[in-house]
């Protein structure tokens, strides 16, 4: 921008924009804001800083009433029995300022519906060059030193407090009125769906320029990229008449046309090239995202120029769009961006009902070949494992997880349960296809699809289409295991890519076991739910492992106001755990005590302890089924930091026994000491365990057991310096002496199936005995099995 533009952009706002006064409020009050700001990840002065830029504008009146109504709502569930951490998805500090006070509502409803149609990372980045640019054009008042980590703070604790508004109703509301230009709008990373940086900066002022002065000043984009946000923006929320000249549906208008106030010209030869095939047939966006981003003018009455922003006056950063959809009826969406390509099917066209129980079907085959993958890779490792470590999801939950995800669309369960055993045992490019699947691939051959122009071959496009399908069947596993999936129809998920660039499906061949890391299903939906950093990004193997630095100690991520963890959460007993199961919950974790908001909770850092290792009880023939050590106190502690809470459980123990093992003490003497643990390493232990199944005998307390050649017992619960002497020692089963105490059977797990107690490594497996199974039936379900055995009594 030059510099005279600079002089002109900032007379232009002191003439409409009076620097506004900072309301004389006390200092205890100010201190008691910022900190509740603080406790919500968000920051006071950035809050100003944002409010000053886009709290000029006026909500249109409709829009702001329905959104006061939705975000004042909100619950408060705790995230187990007795934990200090709650999930709070009512209004944070941010919303409750903003519902007191139209000036911060104003900010936070175009803040909101900015964060929702635009990668959070880069909104941040390009805010901050915008508010530096505004700086320096000499804007009175602009900020001069924009922070980016408080920005993007803002934006997510913004973002995490009104996403339950339904911004993408207003989305399909303006793509509706292009029907003519569907395909553009539905390729991936469409440009009409997100600003560019000068757009971004131009209309942080012009727009509330144009409102101002309806009169005498109106703003023109001279290309349709941005369309979508710049319409939703101008139109919907600051109700301003917007008009789209010489599209391919003609001349659109939101509002009256006689006098537009923001004018949009489809300038399809200069700004997006004529639709065309990628080199496998199917949309590209490529050549739309390298037609250059619009110039936004400010004009007056007689369409003179006053004001101009051009893509070099802001192209230090670029914004990646994202496009939001509710889980409800995700696959549908999915099914029909990827048929629709070529020509547009009817909603109750068969080949989306095909599709989707095929999906549904390859689903059910693939969670019976999942199967836990074990630590262990020592020189005792098992080849094969007992079918207690596969998933075999129960179909209802299948089914449960496929009537959310194909909302609209009715599922055949006959169907579905009547093609397995046709399907079961091959790979997918060796499966019988629905029909009417066939007939759409042969219909891709035409010449009127201009294909043969790519000599593109049927098998080329059939590939494609069952990767997509592969990636439908790992969604559909992957929320068949959360609970309750029917309360998670709201939960913002990005659309991926209709193309296998992102590793988000298991490489399937259901003639073969697929071995599956203790974070596969987390990681899936995680991705879904927001897009990590590249450090973060996870990739799965041909295997289907998934491997992320930060996953191993993240067991509960929040993006949108929508929390995902794992299941294992709570004083529960370890046999009650189905390690494969989820929890997606609405509400950001807060801090009964401090009333903090945080993402993200993890594990602590390890903390040690001192106390020597358990020692082998009895070598004799027979031994009594006991609790030797005991757990009689246990504690969760969060410490906060900057993004998230850190976790540490407490575990005090009590050594009954301690005298039986060391000659120097008392008799009588017990030991006390502390461990502590983990919710990612309970999970992460468990998933390698084994449970016992059902006998008919009864547990009797006190009866003396008989004790096998290969058997000895152990007590005590830290494990640190023992583990050479249980890989040394010829013993094949070691039983842990923890019966009836859940807290002491979590730490024998924990101890010995932990992601770092080494143990593993060794080619021990651990056997979790369940209630409804005894002690000796325990014992020697591990002696019928191959390998070395840790039963945990």
């Amino acid at each position: 921008m030059s510099f005279q533009s600079q002089f002109s952009l900032s007379l232009e706002l002191a003439k409409v924009f009076p620097v506004r006064q900072i309301v004389q409020i006390g200092t205890e009050q100010i201190v008691s804001l910022v900190r509740a700001l603080r406790k919500d990840g968000s920051d006071f002065l950035v809050e100003e800083d944002l409010a000053n830029i886009f709290g000029r504008g006026r909500i249109e009146p409709s829009l702001e009433a329905d959104f006061r109504k939705v975000v004042r709502i909100g619950s408060i569930q705790p995230l187990h029995a007795d934990s200090p951490i709650y999930l709070d998805s009512g209004p944070g500090a941010t919303v409750r300022r903003a519902l007191k006070d139209h000036f911060y509502m104003s900010s936070v409803i175009q803040l909101s519906f900015l964060m929702w149609i635009h990668e959070e990372t880069s909104l941040a980045a390009a805010l901050v060059e915008s508010m530096l640019s505004r700086y320096f054009s000499e804007v009175q008042g602009a900020t001069p030193d924009p922070d980016y980590d408080g920005i993007f703070k803002t934006l997510q604790a913004c973002s995490s407090q009104t996403s339950q508004y339904p911004w993408e109703n207003l989305c399909a509301l303006v793509q509706t009125r292009f029907p003519n230009s569907i395909r553009w709008f539905d390729v991936e990373h469409s440009p009409l769906k997100s600003l560019s940086p000068n757009l971004l900066l131009g209309a942080m002022d012009y727009l509330y320029m144009a409102q101002s002065l309806p009169e005498d000043r109106l703003v023109m984009v001279d290309n349709p990229r941005g369309l979508v946000p710049m319409v939703i923006w101008a139109h919907y929320i600051l109700g301003l008449t917007v008009l789209i000249k010489d599209s391919p549906d003609g001349d659109v208008g939101f509002g009256p046309m006689e006098s537009p106030q923001v004018i949009i010209k489809w300038d399809s030869e200069r700004s997006l090239n004529p639709f065309h095939l990628d080199e496998q047939g199917f949309t590209s966006s490529d050549s739309l995202m390298r037609s250059p981003p619009p110039d936004i003018y400010l004009l007056d009455a007689e369409m003179h120029v006053l004001l101009r922003t051009e893509p070099k006056d802001n192209d230090g950063v670029e914004i990646q769009g994202q496009e939001i959809h509710r889980l409800k009826g995700y696959g549908t969406t999915f099914l029909q961006r990827l048929f629709n390509t070529h020509s547009l099917l009817d909603d109750d066209d068969p080949l989306f009902a095909d599709t989707a129980n095929f999906a549904v079907s390859i689903a059910i085959l693939l969670s019976r070949r999942m199967r836990r993958s074990s630590h262990d890779s020592g020189p005792f490792h098992q080849k094969e494992d007992p079918k207690q470590y596969y998933f075999n999801t129960a179909h209802w939950r299948l089914f449960n997880s496929s009537h959310v995800l194909f909302w609209r669309i009715k599922l055949d369960k006959r169907k579905i349960i009547g093609q397995l055993d046709k399907l079961n045992g091959k790979s997918l490019y060796e499966m019988a296809m629905p029909t009417s699947l066939k007939n759409y691939i042969s219909k891709l051959e035409e010449p009127s699809y201009g294909l043969e122009r790519h000599a593109i071959a049927c098998r080329e496009h059939e590939s494609f289409l069952i990767e997509n399908i592969q990636k439908l069947a790992s969604w559909i596993v992957a929320f068949g295991q959360v609970i309750d999936i029917e309360s998670c129809h709201d939960l913002p998920l990005r659309i991926l890519p209709n193309s296998m660039t992102e590793a988000d499906a298991l490489s399937l061949n259901l003639s073969n076991d697929v071995d599956i890391d203790s974070y596969f299903c987390f990681d899936l939906i995680r991705n879904m739910m927001r897009k990590d950093p590249p450090l973060e990004t996870q990739s799965i193997t041909k295997a289907g492992n998934r491997s992320s630095a930060r996953s191993e100690s993240l067991f509960l991520t929040c993006h949108q106001g929508w929390s995902l963890f794992h299941s294992s959460l709570g004083d529960k007993d370890p046999e009650h755990i189905i390690c494969e199961l989820l929890c997606i919950k609405q509400g950001v974790p807060t801090n009964t005590r401090t009333g903090e908001r945080r993402n993200r909770i993890t594990d602590a850092p390890s903390i040690s302890s001192t106390q020597k290792g358990p020692a082998l009880l009895n070598n004799e023939d027979s031994y009594v089924p006991r609790c030797a050590t005991k757990v009689y106190k246990r504690t969760e502690h969060y410490s906060s930091r900057s993004n998230e809470f850190w976790l540490s459980i407490r575990y005090d123990v009590e050594d009954l026994e301690f005298n039986c093992r060391t000659s120097s003490q008392r008799r009588g003497a017990t030991q006390k000491y502390s461990l502590y643990a983990s919710y990612s390493a309970f999970h992460h232990a468990l998933w390698s365990v084994m449970k016992t199944v059902p006998c008919t005998h009864q547990n009797e307390d006190g009866r003396s057991l008989s004790l096998g050649l290969d058997a000895q017992t152990v007590a005590g619960l830290y494990f640190q310096n023992v583990f050479s002497t249980f890989t040394r020692a010829s013993t094949r089963i070691y039983i842990f002496l923890v019966k009836g105490d859940a807290r002491a059977r979590w730490l024998a797990v924990h101890g010995f199936g932990g992601p770092n107690c080494g143990l593993p490594n060794c080619g021990f497996r651990i056997l979790l005995r369940c209630n409804d199974c005894c002690e000796d039936c325990a014992v020697k379900a591990a002696s019928a099995m191959k390998g070395r055995w840790l039963v945990v009594l």
